[in-house]
């Protein structure tokens, strides 16, 4: 059985994820390259039983006939908790940074090789093509703020599912900007937000309010969602405001 580089993950996650990649080792280790956990799991906002455990697969090349030895253990794994992998494979890798700036940065800053060699670790992400992704990445989320709002048609629990599915995007930005600013970015949200709040002076209190709901550790009154939204779109926009001031 291929060895799994896991000892300095908890017990738990171990549990969790090892069967999952023994299974792909077993059935196609000659087409891997190397196996990865990224985001969240890795943070200190990872919950059990309620976070999904992202990873990358990488193979030697691509290969289709990978997706049917993968596809059949969706239904096995996805039960418990683990999303369907990012596959890819080095000349994919190398070819898209400059195309995707902001996730290969997200994916440098935090992940776990489990097998094989360390990909990752020695991207080079330029900083000009980081802040283009930012800036259209964040001008991109307020026009779509404007079209929840307006599809929401004046339901309030339409609008605050909408708010927190459209927040799933925001921390890599905020890692992204941060990077920008000349600092290393916090791998979770709390001290991310410290950090946004201590290098621009902007409040940061609205994107802590919409992670608690979507972590169910929250549940806004009806009548206060319209102001959740109002404040939301504000921060979304002071943000563009810091990404459109910076001189790369």
């Amino acid at each position: 059985m291929a060895c799994l580089l896991t000892e300095n993950l908890s017990p738990s996650l171990q549990e969790k994820i090892s069967p999952f990649f023994h299974e792909i080792l077993e059935a196609a280790r000659a087409k891997v390259h190397s196996l990865y956990l990224v985001g969240e799991v890795l943070t200190a906002d990872y919950q059990e039983g309620a976070s999904k455990i992202d990873s990358v697969i990488v193979l030697q090349k691509t290969d289709l006939a990978f997706l049917d030895i993968l596809a059949p253990l969706g239904g096995k794994y996805g039960k418990q908790g683990l999303a369907a992998p990012l596959i890819m494979d080095p000349v994919y890798i190398c070819n898209s940074v400059d195309v995707f700036p902001l996730e290969f940065f997200n994916l440098r800053l935090l992940h776990h090789t489990l097998f094989g060699e360390d990909l990752f670790a020695p991207l080079a992400v330029d900083p000009k093509e980081l802040r283009y992704q930012c800036e259209r990445e964040l001008k991109g989320k307020l026009i779509w703020l404007h079209r929840i709002y307006v599809s929401a048609m004046g339901d309030r629990k339409v609008l605050a599912g909408d708010i927190v599915r459209h927040f799933a995007g925001y921390l890599p930005l905020f890692r992204g900007i941060l990077s920008l600013l000349g600092q290393t970015p916090a791998p979770d949200l709390k001290r991310v937000l410290e950090q946004l709040d201590q290098l621009t002076g902007m409040e940061t209190a609205v994107f802590e309010e919409i992670y608690a709901i979507k972590k169910n550790l929250a549940q806004p009154a009806p009548e206060d969602i319209s102001q959740l939204f109002a404040k939301f779109y504000r921060a979304t926009e002071r943000l563009t405001e810091v990404v459109d001031g910076l001189q790369i």
